[in-house]
């Protein structure tokens, strides 16, 4: 064989050596991120479950005033319970809206919580500087 054909086998070889080795990654890179959206719609499933238990504790405590209003006195165990469960429940859904947002690799403006990308100077939504 030719030594300029082998030298052309050669550099032939060692492209795909390198497109292979570009392929693994991409596929890598790919499985990485199709694990980080299928973390992610797992937590916004939880987000949507406790977003419906916050909102029923806010309608209880609402039914509550009412009946405070009309003049019906309210326990103040129950009073206390609702609450207590608002702010659990509240923190429950603050803590999975940062795991979605690690998991987005976005942050949170600190003005109007709205989100933005990383890189970012400025809020999408509010225009305040990040």
């Amino acid at each position: 064989m030719d030594d300029k054909v082998k030298a052309l086998l050669e550099r032939v070889k060692g492209t795909a050596g390198h497109a292979a080795d570009a392929a693994a990654d991409s596929a890598r890179a790919a499985g990485k991120r199709a694990g980080q959206m299928m973390d992610t719609a797992k937590l916004n499933v939880q987000l949507f479950d406790l977003n419906g238990e916050y909102n029923d504790v806010l309608r209880q405590l609402g039914q509550v005033m009412v009946e405070t209003h009309r003049g019906q006195a309210p326990e103040n165990a129950l009073v206390t319970s609702l609450l207590s469960q608002a702010d659990e429940l509240s923190l429950k859904i603050s803590e999975l809206k940062n795991r979605v947002a690690d998991l987005k690799r976005v942050q949170t403006c600190p003005v109007c919580g709205g989100p933005c990308g990383r890189g970012d100077k400025f809020c999408r939504a509010c225009g305040a500087r990040l």
